[in-house]
């Protein structure tokens, strides 16, 4: 479901924003319209009676939030990844970082939209054709209260009294809009939820606005894919729950966690044992009690697709498929190892590549003669002269900046001659 050329795409494009092309039509999550009531849409924010009523009871969210006593950052900058759900702050200097959990844009499923197949956070990345952007003092908001409906022009104080910083125009790192009256500012949802905005947790929002109040220029780095270290580790927050990248049991810090081999992508993941229920986390997907099809009889927590977490997509090398309970009295939709079959992707044979691709050497791959396609919501490929995968094949690109992070588990990022055309690309090949 993962691939774009499939019928299975459209499925929930109901809850999908529709954007023009041009940036007056693409104002951010500040001015958006909010998504239609069907069942599957993602709310702006806590939708109760009293919210859609222009004299409601808005509780808490008139009130600006405190800031706290932090040191501020000389020199910080902010490391964005989509797919990753993750904000990042570092500043070398001071030796600090600190990864905080984010809810990026909804995924846009509006065939012939400019970010078709893209979190509607890449929309920046889209027009710019960058993926460098920064923060300035005139573009923070130390409160932000208000929220306009584009479509009906009724304010609602969605944004809590809370820190709005700009980093493209309207888009901008903001509260978590969620039950956006409590005291403490609302309740983030960690996955595909905004209109294109960053959120966050009301204290992380408000952390990072104390640690680079009053700077000049705050770089933000914005990039589709997880981030990833120096040795290919994955950048997440410390606090790991279900599906969450890991290399052993102890990766799993949480109650029954466990570190599972994912053959597909070369990487450990971590789940739980069940029998028939698994537990929840606020603000995550829900999780679901499946048949462990390597222990027969006994069950494993695994992750609901959900459009919070759209295709499984922030999951490395995971697809959405149908699994029974163990005692076989419920089936869901959930993410479990498998490869997306595209250009780049791990597999084991050719039956797990797809739109024509083939398994050589472990990742899929198909013969050309001077270009290859592209595929939305993945990194662009191009024709180089790879013997390692049969001769002249399309292999994905790779930024050696970003610690190749567009790279699987097993691979490099080298630079290879282009077939078919004069230059040079960085792609990624197996080790």
């Amino acid at each position: 479901m993962a691939h774009f050329s499939k019928t299975a795409l459209l499925v929930g494009a109901g809850f999908a924003l529709a954007l023009g092309a041009g940036v007056a039509a693409l104002p951010g999550c500040d001015a958006a319209a909010p998504p239609t009531a069907a069942a599957d849409d993602l709310p702006l924010g806590d939708q109760g009676a009293d919210d859609m009523k222009a004299d409601g009871d808005w509780g808490a969210a008139l009130t600006c939030k405190p800031v706290p006593d932090l040191p501020r950052l000389a020199n910080p900058k902010i490391f964005v990844s989509l797919q990753g759900l993750t904000l990042r702050l570092v500043d070398a200097g001071a030796g600090f970082e600190k990864v905080f959990p984010i809810g990026p844009g909804a995924m846009d499923l509006k065939a012939g939209s400019s970010t078709y197949g893209e979190s509607l956070s890449y929309y920046p990345l889209k027009a710019t054709g960058g993926q460098d952007f920064v923060i300035t003092p005139d573009g923070i908001t130390p409160c932000k209260t208000w929220h306009t409906d584009a479509a009906t022009g009724q304010r609602s104080p969605v944004f809590a009294g809370l820190p709005f910083l700009s980093w493209f125009g309207s888009y901008g790192i903001h509260g978590p809009i969620d039950n956006y009256r409590a005291p403490n500012g609302g309740n983030l949802r960690r996955g595909f939820v905004s209109h294109g905005c960053l959120r966050m947790e009301a204290a992380d929002v408000l952390e990072v606005y104390a640690r680079i109040k009053g700077v000049a220029r705050v770089p933000v780095h914005v990039q589709r894919e997880p981030e990833r270290d120096g040795q290919g580790r994955r950048v997440d927050v410390p606090d790991r729950w279900i599906g969450a990248e890991c290399d052993a049991d102890a990766d799993c810090n949480f109650t029954g966690g466990v570190c599972r081999p994912n053959a597909f992508s070369g990487r450990g993941y971590c789940a739980a044992r069940c029998t028939s229920s698994c537990a929840d986390k606020a603000g995550y997907p829900t999780t679901f009690c499946m048949a462990d099809p390597d222990a027969a009889g006994q069950g494993l927590c695994v992750t609901k697709e959900t459009p919070q977490n759209y295709g499984c997509r922030p999951l490395d090398h995971f697809e959405p498929q149908a699994r029974s309970r163990p005692d076989g009295s419920a089936t869901a939709t959930v993410c479990v190892p498998g490869s997306p079959g595209w250009i780049g992707d791990r597999c084991l044979a050719d039956g797990d590549c797809r739109d024509g691709n083939r398994c050589a050497a472990g990742l899929c791959t198909r013969a050309c003669a001077g270009s290859c396609p592209d595929q939305p919501g993945w990194p662009t490929t191009t024709c180089v002269a790879a013997p390692e995968l049969g001769g002249a094949s399309c292999a994905r690109t790779c930024t050696p900046a970003s610690n190749a992070s567009e790279c699987p588990a097993a691979t490099t990022c080298v630079e290879r001659a282009r077939a078919g055309a004069a230059g040079a690309r960085d792609v990624c090949l197996p080790l």
